[in-house]
């Protein structure tokens, strides 16, 4: 029998609610007044639980709306800061707004034990939607000598420096046997602004120069002349699914440091290219700090971006004298250069960063045969050291041991996804670490 003969009648108020309601079908014998009167009152009650069924409904919805105003508006609305990116960005960048940072993995370094920071590390990249992939870090004294490449290594060297050296290389590796087109790397003690997708967006943009085969000539017409141009001369990413939104030329994007150097004339050791000395400048960007506070530690000199651009200027240029792994992204064939060149080739003689970093600065290239690597920077960098209340390395002490170890604090990084965890996870106000005075 159908519900409509049994008297069941089907009401649709909304596409998600349906309310099901019993008429009583009468005839002239039996619709007698009384009968009449309990069906209007039962009509009655039936419109009022209707009514009250759309009325809690719509005060519930309400109420959700609300609440995602306020908690939206206690993440973007501190003062004098707004969000970036959405002037200088394209459809060309949107993959770096994916949960990788439009890289293929990111990888993050861990030493087992440390699993302090593997809490820390997995709140952050939660909080900012990232999807991390754990790379395991190396104790020194689980490197044994007959690994380590060459016979003039430095046997003196920290065994806090083998053990980097040999996590490193372990994800290179990986890197490589995954076929990655690239992947981001991390030490477990980065941290970042939480407007770091809006952040790489920009530079996605600004590092095209370097990074584009078409912009990358073999001759320079003053090998003296230090070209500075703004972004927004720079042509946006192409919106291609098989480019990287970053170039397709390219080997190491240092995107974290404690220290970098403009490229000029003098320190080239590479042939000038159109891009050697090209700086490419983010004007008033509001996630960098004021000039007072751009330093790797609060006792070192003050970066000489402050002195040469005015206040709240990115620059992307080519790495010169970088040091610190912090956070790098490497390519294919760049994995593939370092780890023949770092993990077979050449001997252990320093910590991996300054390695790194001279292989970056191309003295390790030999004219005619290799091709000139190419690194980016960026300053201030995107990632930075966070010091944590004592202010405790793996590896060397930070700062050159003058940080304060009373003190949380992560140079260069204004809304800090560290210093402001338990502000996001308890729905709390962002506060800025490097407020303008």
């Amino acid at each position: 029998m159908k519900l409509q003969e049994a008297g069941w009648h089907l009401s649709d108020l909304h596409p998600s609610t349906v309310v099901l309601s019993f008429i009583p079908k009468g005839n002239g014998k039996r619709g007698n007044q009384k009968g009449t009167n309990a069906s209007s009152t039962a009509g009655e009650n039936g419109i009022n639980m209707i009514v009250s069924h759309r009325a809690a409904g719509i005060a519930f919805f309400c109420t959700i709306a609300v609440i995602l105003i306020i908690q939206s508006f206690r993440l973007h609305a501190a003062p004098a800061i707004r969000h970036v990116g959405s002037q200088l960005s394209s459809k060309g960048s949107l993959d770096v707004l994916n949960t990788t940072l439009g890289f293929q993995k990111v990888f993050v370094i861990n030493l087992p034990e440390r699993t302090d920071r593997r809490d820390a590390m997995n709140l952050a990249a939660a909080l900012t939607n990232l999807q991390i992939t754990w790379a395991k870090g190396v104790p020194g004294t689980d490197v044994p000598d007959k690994v380590i490449p060459g016979e003039d290594w430095e046997k003196s060297i920290l065994r806090g420096n083998k053990g980097s050296w040999r996590a490193h290389m372990n994800v290179l590796s990986t890197i490589i046997d995954q076929n990655l087109t690239s992947a981001l790397i991390l030490e477990d003690d980065a941290d970042w602004d939480i407007r770091l997708k809006s952040q790489l967006q920009i530079f996605a943009r600004a590092a095209q120069p370097f990074t584009q085969r078409t912009h990358q000539a073999s001759t320079l017409t003053d090998p003296d002349k230090i070209i500075n141009l703004p972004i927004t001369s720079i042509p946006f990413p192409p919106n291609q699914a098989s480019s990287s939104p970053y170039g397709n030329n390219w080997d190491v994007l240092w995107l974290g440091h404690c220290g970098t150097n403009f490229p000029t004339s003098t320190t080239l050791t590479t042939p000038p290219t159109n891009t050697s000395l090209l700086r490419v400048a983010i004007h008033d960007d509001p996630t960098v700090p004021s000039p007072q506070h751009l330093k790797a530690h609060p006792f070192a000199l003050q970066d000489q971006l402050a002195e040469l651009y005015p206040p709240h200027t990115r620059v992307v240029h080519p790495s010169s004298g970088t040091i610190c792994t912090q956070t790098y992204a490497v390519s294919q064939q760049g994995a593939r250069k370092l780890l023949w060149q770092f993990g077979v080739k050449e001997a252990l003689t320093k910590g991996w960063d300054l390695g790194l970093g001279e292989w970056c600065d191309g003295l390790f290239f030999e004219q005619g045969r290799d091709p000139a690597p190419v690194c980016v920077t960026v300053q201030p960098p995107l990632f930075s050291h966070h010091f944590g209340k004592g202010a405790a390395s793996d590896i060397t002490a930070p700062g050159g041991g003058f940080v304060d170890k009373t003190k949380e604090m992560t140079p260069y990084v204004r809304w800090s996804v560290r210093l402001n965890t338990g502000r996001l996870v308890e729905g709390g106000e962002v506060r800025d670490q490097w407020p303008d005075e």
